[in-house]
Formats: C-alpha cells, structure tokens, sequence
C-alpha cells in the first residue's frame, strides 16, 4: 500500500490485490482496488480486501502498524533509504514470497547498476538537491535523504550535509538564498512535486533571491529531477535513479 512496498513486491515477481492511488508502475496494477493515498491508506478497505500479506513502507506508515496486523495478515514492512535498505526489504519480501532467487537476481541486477554509473564519476562535484514547499520556502536533501543517498553513490558532495532536519519533507533541511550564496554549488538539481501545469522550481529559481546570483544558476547549471524517481517510488529503481544523476551530473559539469 506504498510505491515503494509495490514496486518491490513486482520486482521479485509477487502479485498485489490491491494499491494506494499513489502506486503506478507496474502498469497492469492499474485496475486494482485502491485503498487510498500512500500517506493516509484506509486500513479498513485493506482488511476488507482480505489480503494473505500486507506489505507497508517503514518510514511513513510505520504509524499504521498496529492497525494493519489487526487484519490477521503477516505484516511486512520495507524502506528504501539507501541501496542496502533495498537490498534488504528485497530479500525479506523474497523470504516471505519464497522467491529468494528472485531476489537476489533483483538486487545483483541493482548493484551492478549502480556500480557501472560510480565507476564513471572522476571527480567530486558540489550539489545542491532542493524541493520547495507550498509557501514557497526551499530546502535542501540531505544525505540521510533518498535523493541524497542516490547522490552519495556517486560520491557527490552534499552542501547540506550536517543541516538539521525542517521543514515537511524528511531528511531535508531548510536552506535559504544566503546560504547557497556561501555554499556555492557546482550543479543545483530540482524536484518539483506539484503536477503540471504548476512552475517547476528549476523555472523559479532564477528569481529568487541569492539563488538568482549563484554561478550555477547563471551558467544554466540547473537541472530538474524526475519527481517519480526521486522522491514519490523509491525503491529497485534506485539504480534507474543513480544513472539519471550520474548522466545528468556528466552534461552538466562546469
């Protein structure tokens, strides 16, 4: 009832009776009976679907646990914070499934992915990954952070490291226009999480203040991430994450 949870049960082969609105990929899980945002699932229209597994993501339905195990189904719940986090919800999932080969094809597919896209990093470059919020404050990923741990694996140096958590988004911490100023990204990269037709941030950047003065910003050294695969399906398509950064880090290099 996350992307994350159906993203990893396709990837080793399982099949779902239902999914949150959120889930979209694969694309044959589209005419499921939906129970509900990833945020806010209704646990009741999970346990009416009389599910023989229920697979949650850690990090923000772990809230959820205790209701979910009153359908009196096994519950499982993964997260994809980091590469071994993958690798690990994978073979639990494959464990409870017994499809244990299939998880280990999945996460040595994964790794060698991976692998290939940091072999081709030759040199450190400083980043800034940032979203905004509806006030139209910015704040930066942190390492701790999906896209900032996708961006550890190509050993990029995160301007954010070390920053306090603030702010709605986990693992991001607030960072201002005087800030980037001092930091002095090489390459900023942008995650808008509002669909069309609404401004993507690589687009408002440039008027902001301190933003608008950086050098990265000037030079068109700006890029706007995939919001699917940064931020709203994490999870084995980390290494589909890990060769869009490392490709768009290449074209866009000072």
């Amino acid at each position: 009832i996350h992307p994350t949870a159906t993203e990893m049960l396709y990837r080793i082969g399982g099949v779902a009776i239902g999914r949150d609105t959120s889930s979209k990929v694969p694309p044959e899980i589209q005419p499921l009976t939906t129970v509900g945002g990833a945020y806010n699932p209704s646990i009741e229209a999970v346990i009416a679907l009389q599910p023989d597994l229920i697979v949650m993501e850690a990090l923000t339905q772990g809230r959820l646990l205790d209701a979910a195990q009153k359908a009196g189904a096994p519950v499982i719940m993964v997260r994809a914070a980091s590469l071994d986090d993958v690798a690990q919800s994978l073979a639990i999932l494959g464990k409870a499934l017994d499809r244990q080969q299939a998880a280990a094809q999945a996460t040595t597919e994964i790794r060698t992915r991976v692998q290939a896209s940091t072999a081709t990093m030759t040199a450190s470059k400083k980043v800034l990954i940032l979203i905004s919020d509806a006030d139209r404050n910015i704040y930066a990923a942190k390492p701790e952070s999906y896209p900032g741990a996708v961006a550890g694996m190509l050993k990029l140096t995160n301007l954010a490291a070390g920053l306090a958590d603030s702010g709605p988004y986990p693992g991001f911490a607030r960072f201002t226009g005087e800030q980037a100023l001092t930091a002095k990204p090489d390459i900023i990269f942008t995650i808008s999480p509002a669909p069309a037709p609404a401004p993507r941030l690589s687009e408002m950047l440039p008027r902001v203040p301190g933003y608008s003065e950086l050098d990265a910003v000037k030079a068109n050294r700006l890029k706007e991430l995939n919001v699917e695969l940064f931020l709203q399906a994490q999870g084995p398509r980390i290494a589909d994450a890990v060769e869009e950064l490392s490709r768009l880090v290449t074209q866009t290099s000072p």
